[in-house]
């Protein structure tokens, strides 16, 4: 039994007429009959009652009627929704994101992306760059908003959405925090605040890097899992940070941001996502990040 055959029943069955079933569905009425014919007999019972003059349904083909008009219906749908799902305009959006430099620009993005496609259902989960990468590789994610790629993840595609420069932080009481820019070995015997490691690998590498090519090795006295905690603690006086500039998003009461000179190489904000796999809202998604590059570019710089 094809699909064919329930709509060939059910124009029959609604004009309860062959002639005018047949013009209808643009087939010859002898090959209509026949395909009849074959369904009732694949059924095991008549559906029809014809004769030269009219044609009714048996109590069979009543009951067969509601149930082919619900499977044509419901395979209708199906078709749309599949219709749908690969234009981007159906379906699920799960997107990695870390605050600091994104809360500019990414509620204004997603707004714009559900005016357009209200019917994706969006997940959002905050996480730093390294557990993105966890959540890529469980498939928790389809599009992460994080920090280079490290070497080992060919799967994984990215575009450089805009670059951040880095900023000394202090407690504004501090002696340096009145200061319009300092270099960074200014801050050689101060004690630092940095992100634990583990939670940002590529950051804590990048401060470390930069502070050794200046000349010293920086005191760690703590290494918080939160960038909010790092400047409570720096603003509570338990040390000095360096932090990319969207970092001033998160809080700037009670604390200094101060421009390094010479400035340290900056680090990108990158959107990531993978690049095997069918994700046709997450395509949408992309495409309405790159229309609207030079918005996020500016949202998201200082």
């Amino acid at each position: 039994m094809e699909l064919r055959h329930l709509r060939y029943f059910v124009n029959v069955a609604q004009e309860l007429s062959f002639s005018r079933a047949a013009e209808k569905l643009l087939v010859a009425q002898p090959a209509l009959s026949t395909q009849i014919a074959d369904l009732e007999q694949e059924i095991g019972t008549p559906l029809l009652l014809r004769n030269t003059r009219s044609v009714q349904l048996t109590a069979a083909g009543k009951v067969f009627l509601i149930e082919a008009q619900a499977i044509l219906a419901a395979a209708d749908a199906a078709k749309d929704r599949a219709l749908r799902t690969s234009r981007g305009q159906e379906g699920q959006l799960s997107i990695g994101f870390f605050s600091a430099p994104t809360m500019l620009f990414l509620p204004d993005l997603i707004r714009r992306y559900r005016a357009i496609y209200p019917n994706v259902a969006i997940r959002m989960h905050e996480l730093t760059p390294d557990r993105q990468l966890a959540a890529f590789s469980r498939g928790e994610i389809d599009i992460g908003f994080t920090r280079p790629l490290p070497p080992g993840y060919p799967d994984l595609a990215g575009e450089v959405l805009f670059q951040e420069h880095f900023l000394a932080v202090m407690a504004e009481t501090h002696p340096l925090g009145s200061r319009q820019s300092i270099h960074l070995n200014e801050l050689a015997q101060e004690p630092f605040v940095l992100l634990d490691r583990a939670v940002a690998v590529g950051l804590h590498d990048h401060i470390i890097a930069a502070c050794l090519k200046a000349g010293f090795s920086p005191l760690v006295s703590t290494s918080p899992d939160l960038m909010s905690a790092v400047l409570t603690m720096v603003a509570a006086e338990q040390g000095v940070s360096i932090v990319p500039e969207g970092v001033q998003n998160l809080r700037s009461n009670q604390l200094a941001f101060v421009p390094i000179i010479p400035a340290l190489e900056p680090i990108p904000l990158i959107v990531c996502w993978h690049a095997k796999t069918d994700a046709p809202p997450r395509d949408a998604f992309l495409q309405l990040i790159r229309e609207q590059h030079a918005q996020v570019k500016s949202d998201g710089a200082w």
